[in-house]
C-alpha cells in the first residue's frame, strides 16, 4: 500500500492487472468542478484544510466463456470519503456533509465496448474506458460530485431563515388564535348539537 509517486496519471490497464492497490488524499482547493459547491460563507482557511481520502485498487478476473477458454477481465474499485462544505436548503447556512462512496468499475478498451456492456443492465460495476494516461484525480472527483445529496441539509437547523421570519420579534409568527366561542361554532360538535331537537312528551 503507497501512494502514487507520479501525480494522478496512471496506466490503468497495467494497475489493474498487476493488482496495485494505492492510498492519498486530495485537497478540495485542487478540485475546481467540487469548489463551485461550496457556499460563499465559507472561510477560504476551512477550504485550505479540506481534504477528501480515496483508495482505489486494481483486479484481473477471469470469466468463464461457453465453449472457450476464461477470459481475462480488469477491475477497479475506487473508495472515496470526506467532509464538504454546502449549503442547506432550508436555512440558507453553511454546513459539512459527510461524503462517502464506492465504486467497481470494469475496465475496458474503447467508448462502443463501454456502450455494449451498459445495454446489458449489468449493476455491479460501472464501465470505465482506460489509457495507459488514465487521470485519477478527474475519476476521484467525478464521484465526489455523485456522492453529494441531491438536497443538502441540515439533519436539525441551527437558525430559522430571514424569509421563514414574519413575526415583530423576530420569530416565526404563530398561527392567529381563535376565540373560545368562534371555536365553538367552527366545531363539528357544535353543529350536529344544533341540528339535535329536544324530544317531546312522547318521544316525538
Amino acid at each position: 500500500m503507497k501512494n502514487m509517486n507520479h501525480g494522478y496519471i496512471i496506466d490503468l490497464f497495467e494497475f489493474a492487472r498487476n493488482g496495485r492497490l494505492v492510498t492519498g488524499d486530495v485537497h478540495l482547493m485542487a478540485l475546481s468542478r467540487m469548489l463551485t459547491a461550496v457556499p460563499e460563507d465559507v472561510a477560504e482557511a476551512e477550504l485550505a484544510s479540506q481534504v477528501f481520502h480515496w483508495r482505489i485498487e486494481g483486479f484481473e478476473n477471469l470469466v468463464p466463456r461457453v465453449n472457450s477458454m476464461p477470459q481475462s477481465e480488469l477491475f477497479l474499485k475506487l473508495a472515496l470519503n470526506g467532509p464538504m462544505w454546502l449549503e442547506c436548503q432550508r436555512c440558507l447556512m453553511p454546513y459539512q456533509e459527510f461524503l462517502t462512496s464506492e465504486t467497481t468499475f470494469k475496465i475496458v478498451t474503447h467508448e462502443v465496448k463501454a456502450d455494449d456492456i451498459s445495454l446489458v443492465g449489468q449493476d455491479k460495476f460501472e464501465v470505465l474506458v482506460g489509457s495507459k494516461q488514465f487521470d485519477m484525480k478527474i475519476l476521484i472527483e467525478e464521484e465526489l460530485l455523485l456522492s453529494m445529496p441531491i438536497v443538502p441539509k441540515h439533519s436539525v437547523c441551527p437558525v430559522v431563515h430571514a424569509s421563514l421570519v414574519t413575526g415583530s420579534d423576530g420569530l416565526v409568527e404563530p398561527l392567529p388564535q381563535t376565540s373560545k366561542k368562534k371555536r365553538e361554532i367552527c366545531s363539528p360538535f357544535s353543529v350536529l348539537a344544533s341540528l339535535k331537537r329536544p324530544l317531546g312528551k312522547h318521544g316525538k
